[in-house]
């Protein structure tokens, strides 16, 4: 849904996917819609329903088109999901379920960096998993959650990512952690300037980067569970 985070998503599952011929890369359909309503506007005014409308619309169009799986460029939407009809909602493969599995496999603190709307819809505290991953989920303060919601704004339209991965890089030494959640999808935007410094000790659990790094491995795993 953010334009942005969906065409660098499509970019980076095709970078991690480079196989000759081309003819065996994967094949997607995307789906990019800026009129779809904020997310975190309807959750704050508490009227999710044209999410749940536009989100059902969305979904049945994508499958129209011959798509087999979804993947939904928006964490914050994850919300109104369960208001979707259920064979729908068996075709998205849930980033909320992905980085659940990923936290377990190396289970450390990191700090969960979303959207105000995320937080306020508990999103993540009401995932079946939550029992199991929340000793290693922090959570950033009041002030550096407003700091936060203001630099994914910037960056949807079109801000600089460096001066946003300084300030994050700047929440380490503060809240004592060893990596980052990127629970919103506009996170995904500095995945090329993480790529292009010298590795780190402190880790990063994006969704949409696994997504493009394993996306055969899902694709398959997704179906064989269908």
């Amino acid at each position: 849904m953010g334009p942005l985070a969906s065409a660098e998503l499509l970019g980076s599952l095709y970078r991690l996917n480079l196989v000759e011929p081309e003819q065996e890369m994967p094949s997607c359909v995307l789906l990019s819609d800026p009129t779809f309503p904020d997310r975190t506007e309807a959750i704050l005014a508490g009227s999710t329903g044209v999410l749940v409308e536009r989100l059902e619309t969305a979904l049945r169009s994508l499958l129209a088109q011959g798509a087999d799986r979804i993947v939904i460029a928006c964490v914050t939407i994850h919300h109104v999901l369960p208001g979707i009809p259920e064979p729908l909602r068996q075709k998205v493969i849930s980033l909320l379920d992905l980085m659940a599995d990923e936290i377990l496999a190396a289970p450390r603190r990191r700090l969960l960096l979303a959207t105000t709307g995320t937080r306020v819809a508990r999103i993540f505290e009401s995932h079946e998993r939550w029992s199991r991953i929340e000793p290693w989920v922090v959570l950033p303060g009041d002030e550096d959650q407003r700091t936060l919601h203001e630099w994914v704004y910037r960056l949807k339209t079109g801000s600089s990512g460096k001066e946003c991965l300084c300030w994050i890089d700047s929440l380490a030494a503060h809240y004592d952690i060893q990596g980052f959640l990127f629970g919103c999808t506009e996170l995904h935007l500095l995945q090329r300037l993480l790529a292009a410094r010298p590795p780190a000790p402190l880790d990063v659990i994006d969704p949409l980067w696994t997504i493009a790094r394993d996306a055969k491995k899902i694709l398959r795993e997704s179906t064989r569970q269908s």
